[in-house]
């Protein structure tokens, strides 16, 4: 399997994000642990993702096996002195500084395994000025495990809309 991984800016990403990715996201969120809940729904996906991508530092990386959509990440940065959603975060250190929050990591069943995942992430985060990268993850996420395994710390939790599950704050220190 040969995959491909290209990036997109905020600009080009909007024009970028269509039904082939809204089908590759739909079906991870239909697998344990999302089960198609409310939060997981195709207008809430898009209206969501639509208003990420406006953010300064926006970034979709897009990994592709020939002409089939194998799997997508994005994010965005996150100001020092901001935090996600205007909450409070977890500490100081990770607040007052540039961070560069992960959105989205989206691989197709039938590629993981093998490391594009991680290559997906790596692609992401390679050459942010940021200090931290930050995401949420769901602790009974297989992701989550994979988080772990790569050096990410949970520092705190988070519950990102009224309807959805509590997530763990994840945190790594990037390389510059």
């Amino acid at each position: 399997m040969s995959i491909t991984y290209a990036h997109h800016d905020g600009h080009h990403a909007t024009e970028e994000l269509d039904d082939e990715y809204v089908d590759v996201y739909l079906d991870i969120r239909a697998e344990p642990p999302y089960n198609s809940g409310p939060l997981y729904q195709r207008d809430r996906f898009l209206d969501r993702s639509r208003k990420q991508m406006e953010n300064e530092g926006f970034d979709l990386v897009v990994a592709r096996s020939g002409g089939t959509l194998a799997g997508f990440a994005f994010g965005f940065r996150v100001p020092a002195g901001r935090w996600w959603g205007g909450g409070p975060g977890p500490s100081e250190e990770l607040v007052n500084v540039d961070k560069f929050a992960v959105v989205e990591l989206n691989l197709r069943r039938e590629y993981r395994g093998h490391g594009y995942g991680r290559r997906l992430l790596d692609e992401l985060l390679a050459g942010r000025p940021e200090k931290w990268a930050i995401l949420l993850s769901l602790p009974a996420a297989p992701a989550h495990a994979m988080y772990e395994h790569l050096g990410w710390s949970v520092v705190g939790t988070m519950q990102p809309f009224p309807d959805a599950e509590i997530a763990d704050v994840m945190a790594v220190e990037l390389r510059r």
